[in-house]
């Protein structure tokens, strides 16, 4: 009897209860400035003790900040602060429990922006030229910093030949359907444009315009989770990308237990686990005559861009597949073996069925299936183009191609065996990597137009959304995004700029976009959704030293 009256006083007392008793923080405070007033905006970072994980959150109106219950922000011991260019550095240690509120409050005591931490866009934006000057120039800061590219004057002659250098073999090839500034028709613009603002007796003070961060509410609602890696290494302003003694993170995948990426220059799984940021990487064997360079192949651009394992995806066991030049691999965590295919290209599709789809530069698709016992290979002809960067596969087994040199998505059905394109409604916009969403949406990163694109291939609809609300292609502040990744749960997609560090959260049906800036100056290259989080949540490598992944959430 008692315990059927126990039982009916705790089922009362849950009725009673709050729908959603208050969260209590583990780690709160203020921020403000040196005259008392409360700055909104700002990150707030705690460096756990002894681990490579740190947890940030922002200031808002207020300038108050809290790290939610549910953040990473384990009980422990951490160096808690703020970490910015634009202020002086400040940090406390703070113990955090489970059962105590803790409270760390800061004063920020502001300083000039150095030249040497300005961004792209902030180079960008205060250089004299027109927007196609600059968005030619902007895409300079894709392998280093503009810092370099502008430390040393030169002659119309010189740029010329360094343009080319830096361009490869592309810089001899003329594309009219691509803003690439490696192409042939860019290159003396290009140099004309570069004497004028660094020829011969400039000056060395190039002027820079720091960019306003974001402070509105929906932009400081943000928790991110920085893992660092064991070969991060440390940020070098004048550094050219593919430095070996550092990692580049490209492309991440994550599960319950463990976020997977690519190295950008080596062939290796790369592995953080989730609990303790504990970080592993698994070299593997290359396929016979798979990489960069496996078979004589190489773009002449300086740092042997693409010299590495690239996209990862998951397959239904759980396995992890990696795309390279020339090859394809499979990862069985379970096992901790791989298996092997000399076919494959740097970014692949995934059908339904498990098949690898991927496309050989002579206009052959290939579909790759594949088993402990052997593999198949299907191929498929379809017109050659001027140069396919990304490659997905929807529900329906149909493989869209990103067709960035010509400013196209190519369709592939293999049921009917037919092919299709679809022109981009800005021309020259370099539809670069995506996503296709859960109503076989393509959703692409328009990389010199500053856009996301949207291609329903059933209703041959395609929409474009600025990354920038209300902002126009090729004008400022110049974003590029690279890759796209679709949250279907949270009807969103997230993109980021590679020339701002900036994040971009796209609302699927109205196409508002949300600004985010995340704690550190990451160069933001490829992102992914977490479908299964429970709030909006997206992977991003950091590329550039210093590496790591970091897990950014929406409250």
């Amino acid at each position: 009897m008692k315990s059927v009256l126990r039982s009916g006083v705790a089922l009362l007392a849950l009725a009673v209860a709050p729908a959603h008793a208050a969260e209590v923080s583990p780690l709160a405070g203020k921020v403000v400035s040196t005259t008392g007033e409360p700055l909104a905006g700002i990150p707030v970072k705690a460096k756990r003790d002894n681990s490579p994980v740190t947890v940030a959150v922002y200031s808002d109106a207020k300038g108050e900040y809290s790290f939610p219950a549910w953040s990473d922000l384990a009980p422990g011991a951490y160096s808690v602060g703020v970490d910015l260019p634009d202020f002086e550095r400040v940090a406390q240690p703070v113990a955090v429990a489970a059962d105590k509120a803790a409270k760390a409050d800061f004063t920020l005591k502001p300083k000039p922006l150095a030249y040497e931490d300005a961004t792209v866009s902030e180079i960008i934006a205060a250089l004299p030229g027109t927007d196609h000057q600059k968005t030619l120039f902007s895409q300079c800061g894709n392998c280093h910093t503009l810092q370099w590219a502008l430390a040393t004057p030169r002659d119309r002659e010189d740029w010329v030949r360094v343009i080319r250098k830096m361009g490869g073999q592309a810089s001899n090839i003329e594309q009219p359907g691509t803003y690439a500034f490696s192409q042939k028709q860019f290159i003396e613009p290009l140099a004309d444009y570069l004497v004028s603002i660094r020829g011969p007796g400039s000056s060395d003070k190039i002027p820079f315009k720091q960019r306003p961060r974001p402070t509105d509410a929906a932009s400081t609602n943000l928790v991110v989770t920085e893992y660092a890696l064991k070969r991060g290494g440390e940020r070098e302003l004048f550094m050219l990308r593919g430095d070996k003694r550092f990692v580049w993170p490209h492309d991440v995948i994550n599960n319950d237990r463990y976020a997977y990426y690519t190295d950008h220059f080596s062939y290796l799984v790369g592995r953080v686990d989730l609990e303790t940021g504990e970080n592993v990487e698994i070299p593997f064997e290359l396929p016979k005559g798979a990489g960069r360079g496996g078979r004589g192949e190489s773009d002449g651009r300086p740092g042997d861009p693409g010299g590495g394992a690239h996209e990862l995806q998951f397959d239904r066991a759980g396995a992890v597949v990696v795309g390279m030049d020339n090859g394809t691999v499979k990862f069985d965590p379970k096992n901790g073996t791989f298996l092997r295919w000399a076919v494959g290209s740097p970014m692949f599709g995934l059908d339904p069925q498990g098949n690898v789809w991927n496309m050989r530069k002579n206009g052959e698709l290939v579909k790759l299936e594949t088993d402990a016992e052997g593999s198949k290979q299907t191929v498929f002809q379809i017109p050659k183009n001027g140069g396919i960067y990304d490659i997905d596969t929807d529900s329906k087994g149909r493989t869209d191609l990103y067709i960035w040199r010509e400013g196209k998505i190519g369709v592939f059905d293999p049921r009917a065996v037919k092919y299709e394109e679809f022109k981009t409604p800005t021309p020259m916009s370099g539809p670069r990597r995506g996503q296709i969403d859960g109503k076989d949406r393509l959703w692409a990163a328009e990389f010199y137009a500053g856009q996301l694109l949207m291609l329903d291939p059933d209703k041959k609809e395609m929409r474009e959304y600025p990354l920038i609300n209300g902002g126009k292609p090729y004008t400022p502040p110049f974003a590029a995004p690279y890759s796209a990744s679709a949250d279907d749960k949270n009807q969103i997609v997230w993109t980021a700029d590679f020339n701002s560090a900036r994040l971009y959260k796209i609302d699927m049906n109205t196409g508002h976009s949300t600004e985010y800036l995340p704690p550190s100056n990451y160069e933001l290259r490829d992102l992914k959704v977490d479908p299964n989080a429970e709030r909006p949540t997206v992977w991003v490598p950091a590329y550039r030293p210093p590496s790591k992944l970091v897990k950014i959430q929406t409250r």
